[in-house]
């Protein structure tokens, strides 16, 4: 019987990482966000000057400034989430590996999320009406223990989501193939896929 052992690994014995290009989101995503973003915008200013359209008799001078001082404080955290918004998208990338793919994401918050491809249960490829008005579409790998998917990349051609989601599916095949023929014992009938 073997003896579980757990020892410390030093930082300077950790295997250095490879600095890699990442990909930007298509050009044509700019002006879905650019959408999205007046939507919100929109809304937010119409949730703050609600305060005007209600029929108040007698309005108080504090009442009214309280109305302006709303109003204010939503075109304010309206216009700062619309700066931020289309801003972020230029921070956004992927790269395709060959064993993971890698999405990074975040203006202030940045964060990247690394998906091995042995890990990835299926892929879906999800066009909204405003993607697929620009002919882009959103590719989402999901693991195993997940409802939702675990990495999603927005703004992608549909061509070439398609040629992920194929690329990865051949990454996920063979690795799958040997798992059953080694719990099996017999060779998988892989006629013409």
């Amino acid at each position: 019987m073997e003896t579980f052992t757990n020892q410390q690994i030093k930082n300077t014995a950790l295997p250095t990482t490879v600095a890699v290009q990442f990909e930007p989101l298509h050009a044509k995503y700019k002006n879905v966000m650019l959408i999205t973003t007046l939507i919100l915008t929109l809304v937010l200013i119409a949730l703050g000057a609600t305060g005007f359209y209600l029929p108040l008799e007698d309005e108080q001078a504090l009442l009214v400034a309280y109305k302006e001082v709303v109003l204010a404080i939503s075109i304010v955290f309206a216009v700062a989430m619309a700066v931020l918004r289309m801003a972020g998208v230029n921070k956004k990338g992927y790269v395709v590996r060959e064993h993971d793919i890698i999405y990074k994401t975040g203006l202030i918050n940045q964060k990247q999320i690394t998906i091995p491809f042995n890990r990835v249960q299926h892929v879906e490829i999800y066009e909204g009406f405003l993607l697929r008005l620009f002919g882009l579409c959103q590719i989402e790998f999901f693991t195993a223990g997940g409802n939702f998917g675990d990495l999603k990349i927005p703004g992608l051609p549909i061509q070439e989501a398609d040629k992920i989601k194929a690329f990865v599916i051949e990454q996920v095949l063979p690795s799958t193939k040997e798992e059953f023929v080694s719990a099996e014992g017999t060779n998988l009938n892989t006629e013409n896929e």
